[in-house]
């Protein structure tokens, strides 16, 4: 009878591992090939700017939520929020589970959360990406040192429940708990890596689907190498065995994207406009993200154009229609500075906020000019320049613009096209006249794009400095859905009015997956690439 009850107890079991592997999707346990331009500066997440370093960091972490492919916010950490009824503070009870992978498995508590965003506030950090922290109660006076990190409005209350107070309404917080800024810290384990964390896999320690694999399995320069973390605890499981990171050029050709996806260098990749429909034929799955303006910006810094009366004579002068048919592949014409499908607390920005807001063309433009000239104390104009990429579009719009400037102010103007690596260096340090450049925010929102001019923004095209328009901007950030829209709308008109940025185009970016390859979403607005759902047919 213990024999036959041996026996039974076996076959039972191997009922069971079979059922087991027939419920595994047949896409799982793959293995995954991603390409990274560079080398991540740091895989620290409250420090971390650059692409390479988020797009790791959504595989090595995990915050109190993670985005869908609608971009929507699922349970992470947190397996469940509660609002109150104002939404101005927010409760999260965390995963009793949820653990780091380190050898211990040590408990992910509420404690690392606070400890986390304090750090990304704290002046001492320098985060460089903490601005979406600044709607928790009291974050502002914080990371300006005007208050103790103590007074940040984030509390544990209790080993896996954290409560987060908000500065103002913002319904959509859960979803912002997702950014890389927001992924939780180990104060212990931090305070061991003696200002070294986030540069090697010994200073590294993650919560995410996905680890570090083995002691050689990050090569600077070379590669990364992620598996797949067997004590996470998160409701999505995740399907990959593994993800490859090759990084840079030397260690991967990714020059052509289609070939790089058929000979399977990558599994997916950035792809060119031009070359979507090639990437369709072959089978790719296409992801496509509208979310960069292209427009005619002019240096305020610089001695000619901060004067208004200058800038409105180039603005208002050429025939916009003439420039728009020459609109460059993947793009479409662009009747405002924020992009159509922003999102204000979660509603259109746009369908609130009202426009088109560009100046309209003058015929007596070229009175602007000389009021400007003389305000300025010159004679006549020294010589301009206008910057822009090197695309025969491009440059067939701004010769648009030439002609008319050439035949209305009697006076040659220059073009100076440039790549665009090459643009945006030029007009990041401000060496420039006037160009025609792009602006992409780093988060979604018409704030993201605003405060991109704001005195304080490193990443000012204009070289913009006006009180009053980063005044009206911190106001924002602390107003209800229809204040704010209203006020945004104000300053993006002042943009227009005062020929700050006039919009030319929209720009979409695009992401091809190869075929057969499925489940791995790509969120916009540089907020990196998740391949927890990843599967191969």
């Amino acid at each position: 009878m213990k024999r036959l009850a041996a026996v039974l107890l076996c076959f039972s079991l191997l009922l069971c591992v079979t059922a087991c592997e027939e419920k595994a999707p047949s896409n799982a346990n793959k293995s995954f090939q991603y390409h990274l331009d560079a080398e991540p500066k740091t895989l620290d997440p409250q420090i971390a700017n650059d692409t390479s370093g988020t797009i790791l960091i959504q595989a090595l972490f995990e915050g109190l939520t993670r985005l869908d492919a609608d971009g929507n916010p699922t349970p992470g950490v947190a397996e469940s929020w509660t609002p109150n009824d104002t939404f101005t503070e927010f409760t999260f009870t965390l995963r009793q589970d949820a653990v780091w992978n380190d050898k211990e498995k040590t408990p992910v508590t509420a404690d690392d959360f606070v400890y986390a965003f304090r750090r990304a506030l704290d002046p001492a950090t320098g985060s460089t990406t903490s601005d979406p922290l600044l709607c928790i109660q009291n974050a502002r006076a914080v990371r300006n040192g005007e208050l103790p990190l103590e007074q940040l409005g984030i509390t544990a209350a209790g080993t896996h429940k954290l409560v987060v107070t908000l500065a103002y309404p913002y319904e959509d917080f859960p979803k912002l708990t997702a950014s890389a800024v927001c992924m939780p810290c180990h104060e212990p384990f931090f305070e061991s890596t003696k200002g070294r964390y986030g540069l090697e896999k010994s200073t590294l320690l993650g919560n995410g689907p996905f680890a570090i694999d083995g002691i050689y399995g990050w090569e600077h320069g070379s590669y990364i190498n992620l598996r797949r973390f067997s004590g996470y605890s998160g409701d999505i499981k995740p399907l990959p065995s593994d993800i490859k990171f090759s990084i840079g050029s030397k260690k991967a050709d990714v020059s052509d994207p289609i070939a790089a996806l058929k000979n399977g260098t990558v599994d997916a990749i950035a792809m060119p406009a031009e070359r979507v429909e090639e990437a369709k034929e072959m089978g790719c799955t296409i992801t496509r993200f509208e979310d960069t303006t292209w427009g005619l910006c002019f240096n305020t810094q610089n001695a000619l154009m901060r004067n208004l009366n200058i800038r409105k004579a180039f603005t208002q002068s050429f025939d916009r229609a003439r420039v728009l048919s020459h609109l460059p592949a993947g793009t479409t014409a662009a009747e405002n500075i924020i992009t159509p499908d922003t999102k204000l607390l979660g509603k259109n920005y746009r369908e609130q906020a009202g426009g088109p807001f560009y100046l309209q063309q003058d015929a007596q433009a070229v009175q602007y000019l000389a009021a400007g000239i003389q305000e300025l104390g010159l004679e006549t104009l020294p010589k301009v320049t206008i910057l822009c990429p090197d695309d025969p579009e491009v440059r067939l719009m701004v010769n648009e613009m030439l002609t008319e400037w050439n035949a209305q102010f009697d006076y040659y103007f220059n073009m100076e096209s440039l790549s665009k690596r090459e643009l945006a260096s030029r007009v990041a340090s401000g060496n420039y006249q006037l160009a025609i450049c792009s602006i992409t925010p780093d988060a979604e929102g018409p704030l993201a794009v605003l405060n991109l001019f704001k005195s304080s923004s490193q990443n000012n095209p204009a070289g913009l400095r006006s009180t009053g328009y980063d005044e009206h901007l911190s106001a924002a950030e602390h107003q209800s859905g229809v204040k704010a829209a209203a006020t945004c709308a104000a300053m993006e008109r002042y943009l227009n009015e005062q020929c700050i940025f006039y919009p030319l185009y929209y720009e979409s970016h695009y992401f091809a997956s190869a075929p057969g390859v499925t489940g791995i979403v790509f969120h916009p607005y540089g907020g990196g690439v998740d391949f927890i759902s990843a599967g191969k047919g």
